[in-house]
C-alpha cells in the first residue's frame, strides 16, 4: 500500500485514534496544536482541525499536519512495511473501539499476562539482562511475546510488546495503552536525586543492572515526545537534574534537542563519542562491559544553549561562507565589512527621516550584486515602492522614463521597453511580501512563511519595513515583550539560514527633528538593541546651513558587533534618483554606480 491507501483504509477512524493518543485538547470544533516548538506560548487560540476529505489534522497557525501515517511512524515508531503488516493483520474495527480503549485502564488484559517461558528468558539473557533484573521490572509473556508493563500508582496503564514471533514490527502496543515512563513506579522522587531517561526499555534495564536504579525509559520513541512530556510534566519538575541517555543516531539526537528545548538547564547529556560506534547503551554494555557504561554516564555534563566545550568543539576558523551585501555607502561598507550573513541590522530614525530611502537603496545594491531579496512591508503600496526603486536605477536620464501626473504630483514612469529591461535586471532576485494584504496575523505565521521562503527561493537578504506595521499586539502591556521576541526571531532566522536581515525601527518620542541618536533612543527595551549586530541611524537635516552646502543628513553606525569603526557619514539626497550620496572630507560626492544602468543601455 502507498501512503494514501493506508490513510483511506483507516478512514475517519483516524481522527479518534490520533486525537486520543496525542491527547489533543478540543475546544469547540478545534483542537490545540501539539507542535510546542512552533507555539512557544502554547496554542492559546486552538487552531488545529480535522479535515475529513484530506484525512488529516491541520494547524492553521504553524501549518503542522498529522495523519494516520504520521501517527504510525512517530507515535508507534513503525516503518512502512510494519505499518502495512499491522493493517493487513488486523483491520480497523470501529465496533470494538470502546472495549479496546478501556481494556488496559480496567486491567482486563492482566489475565493474559503469564510468566516468561524459556524462549523469552533466553532472548533477554542474550541481551545481557539477568533474571533478577527482568523479574524486578515484572516482565511477562503475552501470546508468546515479551510484555513490558508500564505501571502508574501500582496499576498497569500501558503494555509494550517485544515481538519475538516475527522480525517486524520489533515492538507494538496493546490497544488503549497510555504510556508514561517505563519503571516510573520504582523511582526515588527526591529532588536532589538525578533522573536518568533512556530511549528504550532494554537500555533502561541495562542501566539498572549497572547500578543506576533511578532510571526510566520513554515508551513512544524519540519521534513522539510532545505527548509524553506534557503527561509527565509534574513528575519531571520534581527533579533538578535529568540525564539523557538516548541512542547514538538521528532519533537520539532529536530526543536530546527536544528535551533541551523544553527543560534546558536541567538536562545533562553524555559525550556520545564514548559510544565507540555502538548504537545504544545496551550494545555498549554487551561489547565493552560495565566500565564503559560507567565512563559514559560520568561524562555527562550540563548542556546549556550557547555553551561550547572547546575540547570537544575546537576553533574552526572564521566563516567566509555566504553573501556579503554592500549598502552602497562606501565608508559604512568599509566599517562593517558589508552586511554579513547570519547578522541582523537595525535601521532607525525619525518618521519621514529617510529610513525607507536607505533600505530601498540597499535593496537596489543587493540586487545589482546578484543577491536575492525579500522585501517585507506592513503598509503602503507595492507599486509606489517599485516606482521609487526603479528611480534608483534609471536616475535623471529622461530617455528612460515618461513623466506621469498622479493627481497633483509628477512621477517618473519607466518607458515600456525600459520596464522590460528593469524586470530582466531583477528577475528571480526581488520578491515583495505585503503583510497588509495577507491573511497572516501572528508572528509564528510570519516567521514560518519567511523560513519556508528562504529555503525555497534562497534569499540572501530580508528587509522588514517596519516593525510596528508588521507586529500585531493585542494589549499595550505586551508590546515590549513582543518587540524583543520579534528581534530574537530575526536573529534566530538569520543564523539558522545564513542570511542577513534588516529591520526598520522607530526611535522613542524623545528624539526631535535633526537631533542625533544614541541606540538607547530606539523605541522598546534594551533587549532590542542588545540583540542586533549592527545599528544604523538615519538623521535628516532641516537647518539652512547644512542644506546650503548640499548636506541633507547623516548616516551613523551606532553599533558594529565585529569591528571597532563607527563612522558618521554626511550624505546628500539626490532627488533625481532618490539615492544617498556620501560626502567625503573634501566635500565631494562619492557615488556607487548601479550596473543595472549599463544593462539598460
Amino acid at each position: 500500500m502507498n501512503i494514501q491507501e493506508i490513510k483511506e483504509k483507516v478512514g475517519q477512524e483516524a481522527e479518534r485514534i490520533i486525537s486520543r493518543d496525542y491527547s489533543l485538547e478540543k475546544k469547540g470544533k478545534m483542537h490545540r496544536c501539539p507542535n510546542n516548538t512552533e507555539h512557544k506560548n502554547g496554542d492559546l487560540h486552538p487552531s488545529m482541525s480535522w479535515n475529513p476529505e484530506a484525512l488529516h489534522f491541520y494547524c492553521f497557525t504553524c501549518g503542522k499536519k498529522i495523519d494516520i501515517y504520521d501517527y504510525y511512524r512517530e507515535y508507534l515508531n513503525l516503518n512502512h512495511k510494519e505499518i502495512e503488516a499491522k493493517l493487513n493483520q488486523k483491520p480497523i474495527n470501529k465496533t470494538k473501539r470502546k472495549e479496546n480503549n478501556m481494556s488496559v485502564k480496567n486491567n482486563l488484559l492482566e489475565k493474559d499476562l503469564n510468566p516468561l517461558n524459556t524462549n523469552q528468558k533466553n532472548y533477554l539473557e542474550s541481551r545481557g539482562i539477568s533474571k533478577e533484573t527482568y523479574e524486578n521490572f515484572r516482565l511477562k509473556m503475552i501470546k508468546g511475546n515479551i510484555a513490558l508493563p508500564y505501571y502508574c500508582n501500582g496499576k498497569v496503564e500501558g503494555i509494550k510488546i517485544k515481538n519475538l514471533k516475527d522480525k517486524k514490527p520489533k515492538y507494538f502496543s496493546v490497544p488503549g495503552s497510555q504510556f508514561g515512563f517505563f519503571n516510573k513506579n520504582n523511582i526515588n522522587e527526591d529532588e536532589n536525586s538525578v533522573l536518568i531517561i533512556t530511549e528504550g526499555e532494554i537500555d533502561c534495564m541495562t542501566l539498572y543492572q549497572c547500578g543506576y536504579s533511578n532510571v526510566v525509559s520513554i515508551g513512544t520513541g524519540a519521534n513522539a515526545l510532545n505527548k509524553l512530556l506534557t503527561k509527565e510534566k509534574d513528575f519531571l519538575e520534581g527533579f533538578k537534574n535529568i540525564l539523557l541517555v538516548s541512542d547514538n543516531d538521528k532519533a537520539g539526537n532529536k530526543m536530546d534537542r527536544y528535551f533541551l528545548e523544553r527543560l534546558n538547564s536541567k538536562v545533562m547529556i553524555p559525550d556520545k563519542n564514548l559510544y565507540d560506534n555502538c548504537k545504544d547503551i545496551n550494545e555498549l554494555y554487551m561489547l565493552r562491559g560495565k566500565s564503559y557504561v560507567d565512563k559514559l554516564i560520568k561524562s555527562a555534563s550540563r548542556k546549556l544553549e550557547g555553551l561550547r566545550d572547546l575540547d570537544k568543539e575546537p576553533y574552526k576558523g572564521l566563516n567566509t561562507q555566504g553573501n556579503f551585501i554592500p549598502t552602497g555607502i562606501f565608508s559604512i561598507d568599509e566599517a562593517i565589512n558589508e552586511l554579513a550573513p547570519g547578522f541582523v541590522t537595525l535601521v532607525t530614525g525619525r518618521s519621514n527621516g529617510g529610513k525607507t530611502t536607505l533600505v530601498r537603496q540597499i535593496t537596489t545594491n543587493a540586487i545589482d550584486n546578484d543577491n536575492r531579496v525579500l522585501y517585507v512591508s506592513g503598509e503602503g503600496s507595492d507599486e509606489m515602492f517599485l516606482n521609487k526603486l526603479y528611480e534608483n536605477v534609471i536616475g535623471s536620464n529622461i530617455k528612460y522614463y515618461d513623466e506621469v501626473k498622479v493627481n497633483r504630483k509628477i512621477h517618473k514612469e519607466p518607458k515600456p521597453n525600459i520596464l522590460k529591461k528593469l524586470q530582466k535586471w531583477h528577475k528571480n532576485k526581488l520578491f515583495i511580501f505585503n503583510k497588509g494584504l495577507s491573511s497572516l496575523k501572528t508572528t509564528d505565521e510570519l516567521f514560518n512563511m519567511l523560513s519556508t521562503e528562504v529555503q525555497i527561493n534562497n534569499h540572501n537578504l530580508i528587509v522588514i519595513d517596519n516593525l510596528m506595521s508588521i507586529l500585531h499586539v493585542a494589549r499595550a502591556d505586551e508590546k515590549l515583550e513582543a518587540q524583543a521576541d520579534f528581534v530574537q526571531r530575526c536573529c534566530d532566522l538569520s543564523k539558522a539560514e545564513g542570511i542577513h536581515i534588516i529591520l526598520v525601527l522607530h526611535p522613542n518620542k524623545s528624539i526631535s527633528k535633526g537631533q542625533k541618536m544614541e541606540f538607547e533612543a530606539i523605541s522598546g527595551t534594551s533587549d532590542i538593541y542588545n540583540k542586533a549586530d549592527i545599528i544604523i541611524a538615519v538623521t535628516r537635516f532641516y537647518d539652512d546651513k547644512n542644506i546650503t552646502y548640499g548636506i541633507d543628513g547623516e548616516l551613523e553606525v551606532l553599533k558594529n558587533r565585529d569591528y571597532t569603526e563607527n563612522p558618521c557619514v554626511k550624505v546628500h539626497f539626490n532627488k533625481e534618483n532618490t539615492n544617498y550620496y556620501e560626502i567625503d572630507n573634501e566635500g565631494k560626492f562619492k557615488v556607487k554606480i548601479i550596473k543595472g544602468i549599463e544593462d539598460i543601455d
